[in-house]
């Protein structure tokens, strides 16, 4: 099963795209003149720093992309400023509806999207980048730097150094909103951190957390149907060892690379599960384009051919016979193909399944696992027994093996939590202050997240019927209530904070 990328919920949003170039090591920004443009976005790069601690290695900057909107600024009014993540910045902008549109009106805010080094167009190297000896400058505390610098000089040039900063994300961009909080107050005056597991690393938290929130996902509304897709995953790994039989697989999954070997068994069944674990992440009640066109609660719509009392005659009747199998081996497979392609091929445009391509392609895999190799490695297994997946433990060697061979990179698996804290929450972060913890219980992220009061200076909201950070995508009229009310949540702490703030500023 592939390592599993953070994902952020997308939102269809038209763009007015402005390019402004700039001369300027730091951005300046006129803010009237933005506005006069009458468009809701400018696009820019900034000169950052490739390596911001060592004053003897690599000395050169590269353009890291930004986006800014000032539709709704009023002057006094503060910066909201997106974390970016794995993925091409626009993506994200494009995900966060709740901010951009909403808190943005209400509170007049500047919004300013900042896009991760390696991702998108914010390459160190150009295309070079990824060459092996250049991957050493794509970390966490390197990304959390450019942040720092980005909005201390954006504040500096732009005039607005007395202007509050509420930083956002979700998934790892929620990390990397809460650690920005934690670890320089000065420059962000709070976070929003979304379904951001802050703790899924070694020994804070059960490896198999992740899967058991899927279970419990697919469970919930259809008993039989986690236990038929286990059912299935096991009869197509029964196939490893008969040749005939793995044949069939290619026309039954409809893929466009030849289905032969035992290799190819595992690709499948990894095919199968990243489907189930994506809609699991997205499962939200209204239909979505972010990881692919999906209906609403696409779990309900994948479970439906596992009923197989009520589809085995439709499914049989499709089948050509064939003595390999048995009517109920045919039935299970044919169920799991109708299911999955309510993930890969929901609008019926593709010709074939890739196994090669990327599942997600408004993420960059390629880019999350080299961070999975470095300071973003989480362990991730399941021994199978309570839940539908296979038994896949978690190898510490095995990964550290594979990242050196891939990449050149051995994996810092301490790293987040002696640097961040996390091993003991409520007393690693019984100090911190102005963040909100917001997790889905149905977003499988939430086991390794803070979903317990940490402190009395922070807020922890566990959203009923929630997946992936779906409180900040724009607001749907088939969002829960519970829903609802953490956004008003968030938008009482973000008053709150920029009451602080203001009053700080007065009493200087």
């Amino acid at each position: 099963m592939k390592y599993i990328i953070l994902a952020l919920c997308l939102l269809s949003v038209v763009l007015a795209r402005t390019r402004v170039t700039s001369p300027f090591a730091h951005p300046k920004i006129d803010v009237e003149k933005i506005k006069a443009l009458h468009t809701d976005i400018v696009e820019d790069t900034v000169d950052m720093k490739i390596d911001h601690f060592n004053a003897n290695g690599q000395s050169d900057t590269y353009p890291m992309r930004y986006l800014v909107n000032a539709k709704h600024y009023q002057k006094g009014g503060p910066i909201f400023f997106y974390a970016g993540n794995e993925g091409n910045v626009y993506t994200f902008y494009n995900n966060t509806g709740f901010m951009v549109n909403t808190l943005a009106e209400e509170y007049k805010a500047l919004v300013v999207f900042a896009e991760h080094r390696y991702f998108g167009e914010s390459l160190p190297f150009g295309d070079k980048s990824f060459e092996t000896e250049n991957l050493k400058y794509l970390n966490v505390e390197q990304t959390m730097t450019d942040y720092v610098e980005f909005i201390r000089g954006f504040r500096k040039e732009s005039g607005l150094d007395q202007t509050p900063v509420i930083v956002f994300g979700g998934s790892y961009g929620g990390m990397l909103a809460s650690w920005l909080r934690m670890k320089f107050p000065e420059t962000f005056q709070g976070a929003i951190a979304s379904s951001a597991p802050i703790i899924y690393f070694k020994d804070a938290v059960p490896e198999d957390g992740f899967y058991n929130v899927i279970q419990d996902v697919f469970t919930h509304n259809h008993p039989e149907c986690s236990e038929n897709i286990k059912k299935v995953a096991e009869l197509i790994v029964s196939f490893k060892n008969q040749p005939e039989k793995i044949r069939y697989l290619q026309s039954m999954y409809n893929t466009c690379q030849a289905i032969e070997t035992a290799d190819d068994v595992d690709k499948i069944t990894g095919f199968l599960y990243n489907a189930w674990i994506y809609m699991a992440m997205t499962n939200y009640p209204y239909p979505t384009e972010f990881l692919a066109p999906m209906p609403g609660n696409p779990v309900d719509v994948s479970c439906e051919p596992f009923d197989l009392t009520a589809s085995k005659p439709k499914i049989t009747s499709l089948l050509k016979k064939d003595s390999l199998f048995s009517d109920d081996e045919l039935v299970l497979l044919q169920a799991a193909a109708d299911s999955v392609q309510v993930f890969y091929n929901y609008t019926g445009e593709l010709a074939c399944n890739d196994l090669s391509g990327s599942e997600t392609p408004n993420l960059d895999a390629f880019g999350w696992d080299i961070l999975a190799c470095n300071e973003m490695a989480m362990p991730m297994g399941t021994d199978g027994k309570d839940n539908m997946f296979l038994p896949e433990s978690f190898s510490y060697e095995a990964h550290t093996k594979q990242c050196e061979e891939r990449f050149g990179i051995t994996p810092q698996f301490d790293f987040a939590l002696t640097f961040f804290g996390g091993r003991n929450p409520t007393f690693d972060f019984a100090t911190t202050s102005n963040i909100v913890f917001a997790n889905g219980n149905i977003d499988p992220w939430n086991a390794g997240s803070i979903t317990i009061p940490v402190s009395k200076d922070t807020v922890t909201i566990n959203i009923e019927n929630s997946a992936h950070h779906l409180e900040l995508r724009d607001p749907n009229p088939l969002d829960p209530q519970s829903v609802v009310d953490a956004r008003n949540v968030e938008r009482e702490q973000i008053t709150k904070w920029l009451a602080q703030f203001r009053e700080i500023v007065e009493s200087s």
